[in-house]
This record gives structure tokens, C-alpha cells and sequence, in this order.
């Protein structure tokens, strides 16, 4: 009996879902189809199977990917979803490829080989398993204390795509931080992208850009993100598929009645607003969308979303998308995050949720 065999036939995919600039699409495409198919989604590649890159080739991405790449153990496939189109074809490759034992065995065989070239090689005396040690620096109050150089992104789940935050740590207290967009690019950005919708949609079946219904999507997959980061995974799932539902094309006023129940959940929970009120407080010099702290943001979202559904009740005019306020997210992201612990710094990154492929071609590097 080829016990291995049996095992990986049993064994649902885990799936470390990695975004480029211009893969939005496909990666709203990828989460359905995970979440459809009774797979899971990992939070970090050593718990992963498969490795899902969601958008357009790009080199300086590539690297990352290498990285997350060699951090995930075998068994372990991955599936590149350039479009929406092509995410069914190329799960169901990378679950092909999951199950092929042989091939599997190969790339253990080649693993261990290189594991051990690497251990024999000389380069590395300074850098224990290639990694670079801390260096030593004063803090805030005159200490000499490690500094730890690391980068937050691009291959993070629940953030940007294509952001990498550079950050030095003292502790784990962000001292410096910048930040560098991978991969970025001229296009619209997703949520402004003209779609195929029917030439009798009503105001019901609408999803252009724009509408109500698809700003409340964009609301919402920015929402799920914070709560992932926040540790709310149930209320991120539930979320996430109201989201898909929003965005599915024809399908008339949707679950209107989940989501007034979803808005009410996320609205009166106290532990979220303790974990976000104060962080990342930004004045009025900044666009409205991301004025006030991550408690007001997040809220803002919830009067996106709740527009959809109660067309009479007022909410703030939203333009979530715009370049300008993209930019302006991606300048306060450094400054907001200085001093801050890194779970903070996540929070934060988050709730100003920086639309990357909005903010075009060339974004030169910004730092504190």
C-alpha cells in the first residue's frame, strides 16, 4: 500500500497566497476558489503546501518568492494566477502536482542535497544559515541595544501588494522604517477597472466601478485584511464572502440581511476598537479617507459598506482608489509606524490600506 500516496490524496491544500501590483483580481479569484474547494489559506510558507502568486511575473518579486519558496516543506507545489481567468487551471495543476509522489520525492532528494552544499560552503562563517546578525545601536533612551534589520513584504499575507516596509528593530519597536513598492506599474487600479457587466443591469445587478456595491466590496476586502491582522478570523472569512458576493455580477440586492448582521458584529466589538483606538493618528493635512486613527478608518469602511444596503443613510463621500490617496497612505506609512511595536505597525499598515495599483509607475522610496 502506498501509504504516501494515501496520505496526499486525504490531505487538504494549504496555500500561501502571495500578491503582485495588478493582481487583485486574481487574488479575490484565488480566495473564492480556496475557500470553495475546502482548502485553507496559511498564514506563514512553513505551514503552507502550496505557494499561489497572484498577478504578473515581475523579477524583483521573484526574489521574495524564492525566499518563501525555500522556507515551505514538502510536500509543496505552486501556481502562478496571472488573471481570474486562469486561477480553476492552475489550482488544479498545483494540486496535481501535490499528489504526483515521485516527483515529491525529487524535490526532497534535491533539497537535502543543496541543504548540505550550503552547510559545507565557507561563505556563510558570519551569517549563521545566511541570515545576517544584529548590529547594535542606542534607542530612544541612550541604551545600546540590538537593531534588527528586517522587511515586512512583499510576501506577507494580509498586506499590500507589493509593499515592502524596511524596518529597523530595537527590541520589537520599529526605529526606522521605509518603504519600497515591488513591481509597481502603470494601470488602473482594480476597484476603478471597468468590468462586463449586462447592458440591462439595474441598480440592483450593477457592479460598475464606482457603484455603491462595488465600493462596499473595496471597503470590505480592505476590512477582512484588518480583522485577519487583528486576529478576528471568523468575522474576516464571513467578510470575505460577503465581499464575493457583492461583486458577483447579476445576482440582484445580495445578502443584504448578513451583512446588516455582519456591520452590527464588527461595529460593537469593544476588543477591536481597545486594539486599534490611538494607533496611527493622522491630522487634517492628510485626505479625509485616512484622517483620524485606525478605529475612524476602519469605521469609515463600515459607512461605505452600510451605504450599500441602506441607500437613504448618509456616509462620508469615499474615493478609495484615488492616486492621490494612495500616495498620501504610502507617505504617512513610515512616520506612523516609528516607535511603534510590530504587531502596531501591522494594525496601522492595514487601516490605511494603501492602494498600491493606484499609486502608478514609479514611487520612489520614502523614509523616517
Amino acid at each position: 500500500m502506498d501509504v504516501t500516496g494515501w496520505l496526499l490524496r486525504r490531505a487538504a491544500p494549504c496555500a500561501f497566497v502571495v500578491t503582485a501590483i495588478g493582481g487583485t483580481g486574481a487574488r479575490l479569484a484565488v480566495e473564492r476558489a480556496v475557500r470553495e474547494r475546502g482548502w485553507r489559506q496559511a498564514l506563514a510558507p512553513a505551514e503552507a503546501d502550496l505557494l499561489v502568486v497572484c498577478g504578473p511575473a515581475d523579477s524583483e518579486l521573484d526574489e521574495a518568492l524564492d525566499r518563501v519558496w525555500g522556507q515551505m516543506p514538502g510536500p509543496r507545489a505552486r501556481a502562478d494566477a496571472s488573471s481570474p481567468e486562469r486561477v480553476v487551471e492552475v489550482l488544479d495543476r498545483a494540486r496535481a502536482d501535490l499528489l504526483d509522489a515521485a516527483a515529491q520525492r525529487r524535490d526532497a532528494d534535491e533539497r537535502d542535497r543543496a541543504a548540505r552544499e550550503r552547510a559545507e560552503a565557507a561563505g556563510e562563517e558570519h551569517m549563521p544559515g545566511g541570515l545576517p546578525m544584529a548590529d547594535r545601536g542606542e534607542d530612544r533612551d541612550g541604551l545600546a541595544l540590538d537593531r534588527l534589520h528586517l522587511a515586512l513584504g512583499p510576501a506577507l499575507t494580509d498586506w499590500p501588494a507589493g509593499l515592502s516596509l524596511r524596518v529597523v528593530l530595537q527590541g520589537d519597536v520599529v526605529q526606522e522604517a521605509r518603504v519600497h513598492l515591488v513591481g509597481a506599474r502603470d494601470g488602473p487600479s482594480f476597484w476603478d477597472a471597468p468590468r462586463d457587466t449586462s447592458r440591462n443591469a439595474s441598480p440592483e445587478t450593477d457592479r460598475s466601478p464606482g457603484h455603491p456595491r462595488t465600493t462596499a466590496a473595496a471597503a470590505l476586502d480592505a476590512a477582512q485584511r484588518l480583522l485577519f491582522v487583528a486576529g478576528w478570523p471568523a468575522a474576516a472569512l464571513a467578510g470575505r464572502r460577503l465581499r464575493d458576493a457583492l461583486l458577483e455580477p447579476g445576482t440582484g440586492p445580495g445578502p443584504d440581511a448578513e451583512l446588516r448582521r455582519w456591520l452590527r458584529g464588527v461595529r460593537r466589538s469593544h476588543l477591536l476598537r481597545w486594539a486599534t483606538d490611538g494607533l496611527g493618528t493622522v491630522g487634517d493635512h492628510a485626505p479625509g479617507e485616512l484622517r483620524g486613527d485606525a478605529t475612524d478608518r476602519w469605521s469609515r469602511w463600515l459607512e461605505w459598506i452600510e451605504a450599500a444596503v441602506e441607500p437613504d443613510r448618509s456616509a462620508s463621500e469615499p474615493v478609495p482608489t484615488a492616486p492621490d490617496t494612495a500616495r498620501a497612505a504610502l507617505d504617512l506609512v513610515p512616520e506612523l509606524v516609528v516607535g511603534r511595536e510590530l504587531a502596531a505597525a501591522r494594525l496601522i499598515v492595514a487601516s490605511l490600506d494603501p492602494d498600491t495599483e493606484a499609486v502608478g509607475a514609479h514611487t520612489p522610496e520614502r523614509g523616517t
